[in-house]
């Protein structure tokens, strides 16, 4: 009996220790996943800030970069804004000048009589022109050239630039007694006829007085370029060639007169159609009436 009880008790004590060994472990595995679940948490918690982090990172970068790119742009347009600005004023000018340096080195006309650099005339003045000094200069031998600029800058003055023109062209005067310039400027609406001595002698002064004064300005106040020139050229060929000047056209002066009656002459209109209105009205009624009492006068039968 005592031995069972011994054995018993031993028993016993295994089996206790036994299960406070397996609580512990188990205990050990709950503290040891637990402690494993909050470092995960941790890391997890971690990367969540560090990734929040690197995505505030690089907005920050990319709003840097659109400001920067932004005032690159800025920047781009200012200079090409005040390159544009500095070099304009010159191309303008260059272009202009242009116009008087190729005329300046253009050869003289010898297949026709027309320099039109400013490009105002039409295919029609161009053909009538050179048709009628094509003509003059086979019957009289005077060669007249017509050159239209669009403007002057080197030599404001039409006069010294035709006759800048005039020498390149013909430097001698043998070459250029018998030739002639009209110069049209279309910016300052300007014109100009020079020549050699024979060729302006011939013309006379009183007929180039009255082209320069009457044909270009009263033509070139309605911006009829064509017709100042050739109603110019017309003048002067017939001239040259014996004929007589067909003139200056006629100007066109508005009529500014009153288009409109006074009070006076409504008023004295009015009273003369009411007096025929009133008229009307006691013939409409008299003369029905006086019919009326003749039929009734002339039928003895009326009374029965």
């Amino acid at each position: 009996m005592m031995m069972m009880s011994t054995t018993t008790t031993h028993a016993a004590t295994r089996t206790t220790g036994t299960f406070k060994t397996l609580r512990e472990r188990s205990c050990s595995r709950v503290h040891a996943t637990t402690t494993t679940t909050s470092s995960s948490h941790n890391q997890t918690s971690s990367r969540t800030k560090n990734s929040s982090s690197d995505e505030d990172d690089d907005e920050k970068m990319i709003k840097k970069k659109q400001h920067f790119v932004e005032q690159l742009g800025r920047g781009v347009s200012a200079f090409a804004l005040a390159s544009a600005m500095s070099l304009s004023p010159i191309s303008m000018v260059d272009s202009a000048n242009a116009s008087e340096i190729e005329i300046l080195q253009t050869p003289a006309p010898t297949s026709g009589y027309i320099v039109d650099d400013a490009g105002i005339m039409s295919r029609a003045s161009a053909g009538s022109i050179n048709k009628t000094l094509k003509e003059l200069e086979d019957q009289t031998g005077y060669h007249l050239n017509v050159i239209t600029v669009r403007k002057l800058v080197f030599e404001q003055d039409p006069y010294a630039f035709g006759d800048k023109v005039l020498e390149t062209w013909y430097p001698t005067l043998e070459e250029g007694n018998n030739k002639g310039n009209f110069l049209l400027v279309k910016t300052a609406k300007e014109a100009a006829v020079v020549g050699g001595p024979k060729f302006l002698k011939a013309v006379g002064d009183d007929v180039l007085e009255s082209v320069l004064s009457k044909n270009v300005p009263i033509n070139l106040e309605y911006e009829k370029f064509n017709e100042a020139l050739t109603s110019s050229v017309d003048r002067i060929a017939a001239v040259l060639e014996g004929k007589p000047d067909p003139g200056p056209p006629a100007k066109f002066e508005k009529d500014n007169s009153r288009t409109f009656k006074t009070k006076e002459e409504t008023g004295a209109k009015r009273e003369v159609f009411s007096n025929v209105v009133v008229g009307l009205l006691v013939i409409s009624f008299v003369v029905p009436m006086l019919q009326y009492f003749g039929y009734v006068t002339g039928d003895p039968d009326f009374d029965d």
